[in-house]
Order: C-alpha cells, then sequence, then structure tokens
C-alpha cells in the first residue's frame, strides 16, 4: 500500500487548495502571527443540518501555549475573508494578541 494513499485518500483540487492557502495566510494577518506560530486550515464533513456538509476548521499554535481552533459551518471554498476575520475576532481578544496593522483604504 502506498503512503500517499493511506494519509491522502481523495485528490484536493487546485482551487481547494489555493482557498485553503489564502484563508492560511489571512489568518495569520489577523491574528497577527509571528514565525514561530503555526496556522492550519483544513475542512471536515459535518453531519450537522445546520453546517450546510462542511465545516472549516482553523487551529492557531502558538509556542508553550495550549492550540486553539476556530469552527466555520461552511465549506473553506465559500468562506469570506470577513467571515474569518470575524471568527478569529473572539480568538485574538481572549490571547491578547496585539491587533494586525489596519490597512490604507
Amino acid at each position: 500500500m502506498h503512503m500517499d494513499a493511506f494519509f491522502f485518500p481523495r485528490k484536493t483540487s487546485n482551487r481547494r487548495r489555493d482557498a485553503a492557502l489564502r484563508l492560511k495566510e489571512h489568518a495569520r494577518t489577523v491574528i497577527n502571527a509571528d514565525d514561530e506560530t503555526v496556522v492550519s486550515v483544513s475542512e471536515r464533513d459535518c453531519g450537522d443540518p445546520g453546517c450546510g456538509g462542511a465545516r472549516t476548521i482553523v487551529l492557531i499554535m502558538h509556542p508553550r501555549r495550549p492550540t486553539e481552533a476556530v469552527k466555520i459551518d461552511k465549506p473553506l471554498e465559500q468562506i469570506t475573508q470577513t467571515e474569518l476575520s470575524d471568527a478569529l475576532a473572539p480568538l485574538a481578544a481572549q490571547t491578547g494578541l496585539p491587533e494586525p496593522p489596519s490597512k490604507p483604504k
């Protein structure tokens, strides 16, 4: 058995992978992540009728701190930057992370 088949049972589309990378980069900006902080974005099947069949999970792994998770009840390709920012706002406030510099309009 190939290890690839075991760990990656289904192919990820380029569009889906690109969406995950965009969300990951945006999450890093929102929480003002340093180089040691790891951000993971993944999508899981959801059996809850309220989530539309898929749930996106964002994990924030800081060194020397417990891992923090944010769940958004949408497929990752449908999540906007505003929705991600809103979902991460309580986490950033709770952990006392400084807000990222605001972008000029």
